[in-house]
């Protein structure tokens, strides 16, 4: 567009990084983003874009709170802006002189192009509906939201992951109060490569961080994909892995022998709707311990589980002697299988539970949940604590 000679209208926008405080992906600041709209009111093309592009999305966005962007392709959109120009007049002049027979075809491209993008707010509005966060009241869904963050394990354990998998892969570890320095050069490639990892880094847990320090929450790349590279290695049969689905260790943590089964549990969350059942797959990690032999089982209260996940080794076990506290787990497995998948009833209806809990916070009607447990429960680690001899 040229530039004109009249006034010309200014607006300013902060981008939506600059007013969430949002941080790219290394956890630094993104760029302050400043979006200038210049236009002459006496320029034809600037007044059409004005008028068929630019208040129309401030429009949406004014009713709806979102911006909406064009659904079309970039034809159509020329098509419009093209048919605005033909249309339109001179300055004070009302009508526009068209070649007759031509009406039928230039008109409809605005009005075509504008229910192509009501459609889509239409469509953002009953989205929006669905979801109904904004409808959400924080004492509705406390439960769901401590249990969610529980979930995905505290910046401590973040930091208590990445320290031990990195010092176990090779990699030199400089751990301060708030920080970690981490050279990656000696990590195996596969374990660089998945997470994307710079050859040095300096790595911080809770905000703020300051030039120059990654912010690495659970959910970032680099701890999503170490998570990964541990999970394949560990069930891969034949690359080398430094974690293991099975182990037997001596340590003061406990007063007799007990055993911790990391458990895979599988639902199908139905949801009905009109008589039509569409399914939904959940899965869940889940503890469990018992203390003595596997064929008489005393099993531990969550917080007592929780616990073994602090055990360190305190002394020896010959290789034979751990394999085979292992090996008596497998095969006695059938006396624990009972109790293992009546955990997976319950936790099934825990499950149920917290979505009905939820959709009824958002005032979700006309729908029904049921969950089915997929039996049988997935073992997926085995792990024997022994006490010191």
């Amino acid at each position: 567009m040229r530039a004109s000679d009249t006034p010309v209208s200014v607006s300013y926008t902060d981008s939506r990084e600059q007013r969430e405080g949002r941080v790219d992906r290394f956890g630094q600041p993104k760029k302050i983003i400043r979006v200038v709209t210049y236009y002459g009111k006496d320029n034809q093309i600037d007044g059409i874009v004005l008028d068929v592009l630019i208040r129309k999305h401030q429009t949406i966005r004014s009713s709806l709170g979102v911006s909406v962007p064009v659904p079309v392709d970039t034809n159509a959109v020329i098509d419009a802006i093209t048919e605005g120009l033909l249309l339109r007049g001179e300055a004070g002049v009302n009508d526009q002189q068209v070649l007759v027979g031509f009406e039928e075809y230039i008109k409809p491209s605005r009005q075509a192009l504008y229910s192509e993008w009501d459609n889509a707010t239409t469509r953002e509005k009953r989205s929006r509906t669905v979801f109904a966060q904004h409808a959400l009241k924080p004492e509705e869904v406390k439960a769901e939201l401590e249990a969610s963050r529980s979930a995905a394990g505290s910046a401590e354990d973040v930091r208590r992951f990445l320290e031990d998998v990195y010092r176990l892969h090779g990699a030199a570890v400089i751990s301060r109060e708030e920080t970690l320095t981490v050279d990656s050069r000696e990590l195996p490639r596969a374990c660089r490569e998945v997470g994307q990892l710079p050859e040095t880094f300096t790595a911080k847990f809770t905000l703020p961080v300051s030039n120059g320090v990654l912010y690495l929450p659970r959910t970032h790349p680099i701890v999503e994909g170490l998570a990964s590279y541990v999970i394949d290695t560990a069930l891969d049969p034949i690359q080398e892995s430094k974690a293991y689905r099975a182990g037997t260790i001596r340590t003061r943590a406990v007063n007799t022998r007990t055993t911790l089964l990391l458990l895979r549990l599988r639902f199908h969350i139905v949801t009905s709707r009109d008589g039509h059942d569409t399914p939904l797959l959940a899965e869940e990690a889940q503890l469990l311990a018992f203390e003595d032999a596997p064929s008489n089982p005393k099993w531990l209260s969550n917080e007592e589980t929780q616990t073994l996940l602090n055990a360190a080794p305190d002394q020896n076990i010959n290789r034979d002697q751990a394999e085979q506290f292992i090996r008596k787990v497998v095969e006695e497995y059938g006396s624990l299988k009972p109790a293992i998948e009546a955990q997976a009833l319950v936790r099934g209806e825990a499950l149920l539970a917290a979505h009905r809990r939820v959709r009824e916070a958002a005032r979700v009607r006309g729908v029904t949940y049921r969950v089915e447990p997929q039996l049988p429960v997935d073992v997926l680690g085995i792990y024997v604590f022994l006490p010191v001899n």
